[in-house]
């Protein structure tokens, strides 16, 4: 497996480029340096891309490398004018060069998290051309094909590809869109690109927010990056469950948002007068390409990012409170209303634009709230040692007033899941829950945000104890760096031993566990070896403007992808319509009902249909009869069986 992996180094090296490229280029003009420009650089590149592809779309150009890299370097050129207008000595780097033992403890750390990171992620997949065997992948890599035809990667065009017209985030799309140098590495890309977000943009992130919100302190940052891989449930969960590539882009830049939105406000108060602006300019402007990344990936992570930012205004500004005159203390509780009624404004928004929550409860509150201390929401493998080190950086964030605020975020996180398995109480559940589709797999995805740097902070006190406890207090300072790395060797070690025992978790979804990975593809998968077969021998079978029909929720969708032809509908759930139910239940008696030929004249007269079996009734499945069982049916030509799979040609409407 790790050689087909490694034969696909070239494009992950594209994909490293396309996250990190225009990222470092930008934030390298706004003189971010260190762990803040490459914690940064995932975030502006996305969110420049998916603002460029709004921009491609609107004007006529065409979305590819070489009109990308021209906007890229244009942008580039502008913010690296703008700073040399300004001038380097007013314009000051946001960051000293490091001390050697903070860059070797930060270096060890995101060794450790890389690592472990990419080895769970990548076990789990398997090969690199495996495909989620999942509804949502339909969707999402058949997107990316409707991107390669038509030039458009905007967010204000994607639907186009199910034949919608609304607003659809898509800046995974347009990351990924220029990883996939050709339809065949569709597949591929997706899988690059989630191993990037897993096992690059994650760590870089969650260590930069837990160096923000620890004031740098050198320990916490490179424990958090360690512990990055110590939750199953970010980043691993998302690539398991939906499969949500979008939700997990924007999950994964929400730490270094708040992290460069806190840095902003600091820089911003800590001087008065015009070098306001400048000193604040550069985390600012970066803050706002990462918002918008986050935006454009998945909107209801926005929430996650403001909620966060204004539970820290909140306590900083209360803090602040006893310094203040009279007007100043007017001004700070006007201030902390005002974010709160547009944090609260937004959420009623996207609960309103998400429509009705779409999960049922399957947990107690007290086996939720169980789930919640053993850090195993979704039914995931409690994490004991993460639990431990929570507590114990919680007792910590509570008894000092500048991280209680991180405390309260875990509080608010916990209760939002805990409503979401354990409740069915229909406006409070859509009121909180809502903008999340009332789903615990995307709250549960929240929670390692605050817990990994919770989880960090208490095991630096543990760290740092101890060696006070060794020795005196000079050869303790000159020992903490190597009790620290044996900590990270410890980390690491048990996520080594975690994935070589386990190396495939399987999710539990309410009673049921999955058989094997959902990337495993097998009679029992979503996408049978026998259909994918069939599918990516389309281009032979079929004239390349053929349009096929079939039961999109047995995976036949994927032909769009997979066979290069275009299909009906093109992704897994069926159209809403009499035509379409006229389909479903009898486009095999279309050789005796004109009914049915009328039917299939609303959608473009498919002259081939694919029979990958009845359906089915579970979550997301679709019993259909009307398209299966073709043989010595009037009006149906076979053109090729494979297995249990076959295509035909529909005469009946000739």
């Amino acid at each position: 497996m790790i050689t087909d992996w490694i034969a696909q180094s070239g494009l992950i090296g594209l994909a490293l480029l396309v996250i990190f490229g225009p990222g470092l280029l930008i934030g390298t003009g706004l003189r971010l340096r260190g762990l803040a420009l490459w914690a940064a650089a995932p975030g502006v590149s996305v969110g420049l891309l998916s603002l460029l592809a709004i921009v491609f779309s609107y004007v006529g150009v065409r979305w590819g490398h070489l009109s990308v890299g021209i906007a890229v370097l244009i942008t580039g050129a502008v913010v690296w004018g703008a700073s040399l207008l300004v001038g380097r000595s007013r314009w000051r780097a946001l960051r000293r060069p490091p001390h050697a033992a903070s860059m070797t403890l930060l270096v060890a750390g995101l060794v450790v998290g890389v690592g472990l990171n990419a080895a769970r992620l990548l076990t789990y997949i398997g090969l690199p051309t495996a495909i989620s065997q999942t509804n949502d992948a339909v969707f999402h890599l058949n997107a990316l094909r409707w991107i390669a035809e038509t030039g458009s990667a905007s967010s204000l065009d994607l639907t186009g590809v199910i034949s919608g017209s609304t607003f659809y985030p898509s800046a995974w799309h347009a990351v990924a869109s220029l990883v996939a140098l050709d339809t065949e590495l569709i597949p591929v890309a997706a899988n690059v690109v989630a191993l990037v977000i897993a096992a690059v943009i994650w760590p870089l992130g969650i260590a930069f927010l837990a160096r923000v919100i620890s004031r740098g302190d050198a320990l916490i940052t490179a424990l958090a990056a360690a512990l990055s891989a110590a939750l199953m449930a970010f980043p691993q969960l998302m690539f398991e469950w939906g499969v949500l590539y979008p939700y997990a882009l924007s999950v994964a830049i929400v730490p270094t948002a708040v992290a460069l939105t806190i840095m902003t406000v600091r820089s911003w108060a800590g001087v008065r007068g015009a070098d306001r602006i400048r000193v604040s300019a550069g985390t600012g402007v970066a803050a706002i390409f990462t918002v918008v990344a986050t935006t454009l990936s998945q909107p209801s992570s926005v929430l996650v990012w403001a909620v966060l930012v204004m539970l820290w205004v909140t306590g900083a500004l209360y803090a602040a409170r006893r310094r203040a005159t009279a007007r100043g203390r007017a001004w700070i509780v006007a201030t902390i209303i005002v974010g709160w009624i547009a944090v609260a404004v937004v959420w009623v928004v996207l609960v309103y634009l998400a429509g009705a929550v779409l999960w049922r409860a399957y947990r107690s509150p007290l086996a939720a709230a169980a789930d919640v201390l053993l850090n195993s929401h979704s039914l995931l493998p409690p994490a004991i040692g993460m639990s431990v080190l929570l507590l114990v950086g919680l007792v910590l964030a509570v008894r000092g007033s500048r991280l209680r605020w991180v405390a309260i975020a875990w509080v608010g996180a916990s209760m939002l899941y805990i409503i979401s398995v354990s409740t069915d109480l229909r406006v409070i559940k859509r009121l909180l829950t809502g903008p999340w589709y009332g789903d615990s797999f995307r709250l549960a995805a929240i929670v390692p945000i605050i817990v990994v740097p919770l989880a960090a902070i208490g095991l630096a006190a543990i760290v740092r104890r101890v060696a006070t406890i060794a020795a005196t207090t000079d050869v303790a300072t000159r020992r903490r760096p190597a009790l620290a790395l044996a900590a990270m060797a410890v980390i690491a070690i048990t996520g080594a031993v975690s994935v070589a025992v386990s190396p495939v978790i399987l999710l539990r979804v309410a009673a049921e566990t999955d058989e094997q990975s959902r990337y495993t593809m097998n009679d029992r998968s979503y996408l049978s070896a026998d259909e994918y077969e069939l599918l990516r021998r389309l281009p032979g079978l079929v004239p390349e403007d053929a349009l096929l029909i079939a039961n999109p929720s047995t995976g036949a969708a994927f032909a769009f992808v997979l066979g290069e032809r275009d299909i009906v509908p093109r992704t897994w759930s069926p159209p809403q319509s009499t035509a379409w139910d006229t389909i479903a239940t009898d486009l095999r008696d279309a050789g005796e009902d004109a009914a049915v030929c009328k039917a299939l004249a609303a959608y473009g007269q498919p002259a081939y249909v694919l029979d990958f079996g009845i359906g089915g009734t579970g979550p997301g499945e679709y019993l259909m009869p009307g398209m299966t069982d073709f043989d010595d049916q009037p009006g149906f030509e076979e053109i090729e069986t494979q297995g249990d799979a076959s295509l035909w040609r529909i005469t009946a409407c000739d």
